[in-house]
């Protein structure tokens, strides 16, 4: 089976088995300038598609099919078909190389990724693993908090979560969470606080440092998200600490 004849199985499938209420009802949780659509499936029956049509071409496929896969699929505006491609691509990532880097880039830039569900998903199970196996990557999402566009900033932060919630990578997952302070964007302001926060798990000393030295600079949305594991005395008091004079 090729990438395009999958393509169309998973769409086909998908049509067939999704719901236009809960369809309808996921749209209340994305903003208005999030180009995405639903099919209307629950995850559980998303990963359940997924999970059958791997064990068909698991034997036979390699990366390169499961790329040709999401260059089929992540253009569709169904967050489904979009997931169901980056779930099969994460089944290859063992065979990750540093070139995967300015592919991910490019879904991100072409908007192919534009909502922060999908760019979550290209983050936690391409991104991450990747920029794990391949710490020397990370300087390139550094360089990604200057991008113009949304997507590509939200995912300079968000690969990084998961090595900063086990204590890794904590001098350039501050220096990345800085680096977005600039932004206007809540989506930006979310993902910034979300790293900040995990960060802060094995060492909440050095993030209350962080947020005492950077106070009146970091944006309100992030400072609550960041400051979500703290007691909420400590809460209470960051909050004033971190006020503009």
């Amino acid at each position: 089976m090729t990438a395009a004849q999958a393509a169309r199985q998973i769409l086909k499938t998908l049509q067939t088995t999704g719901n236009p209420d809960r369809a309808a009802q996921a749209l209340m949780f994305f903003k208005d300038n999030e180009k995405v659509q639903f099919y209307g499936l629950s995850a559980p029956e998303v990963r359940r598609i997924e999970r059958e049509f791997f064990a068909m071409v698991k034997d036979a496929w390699s990366l390169e099919d499961a790329l040709a896969l999401c260059e089929a699929l992540l253009p569709k505006p169904q967050l489904e078909a979009k997931h169901i491609s980056l779930e099969v691509l994460a089944r290859f990532k063992r065979q990750f190389t540093p070139a995967l880097l300015a592919t991910f880039r490019s879904w991100l830039a072409d908007n192919h990724c534009s909502n922060w569900a999908t760019t979550d998903t290209l983050c936690s199970l391409a991104l991450a693993p990747l920029v794990q196996k391949h710490p020397e990557l990370i300087a390139e999402l550094n360089r990604w908090t200057r991008e113009k566009n949304l997507w590509v900033r939200r995912a300079a932060a968000v690969p990084l979560v998961s090595s900063a919630r086990r204590g890794k990578h904590l001098d350039e997952a501050y220096e990345i969470a800085e680096a977005l302070f600039e932004y206007p964007e809540d989506l930006i302001h979310k993902a910034t606080g979300w790293l900040l926060r995990d960060a802060g798990k094995t060492d909440p000393a050095r993030l209350e440092a962080f947020l005492l030295l950077h106070g009146p600079r970091i944006p309100r949305t992030a400072l609550r998200y960041a400051i979500e594991k703290f007691t909420p005395e400590k809460r209470k008091l960051l909050l004033q600490q971190t006020k503009a004079a």
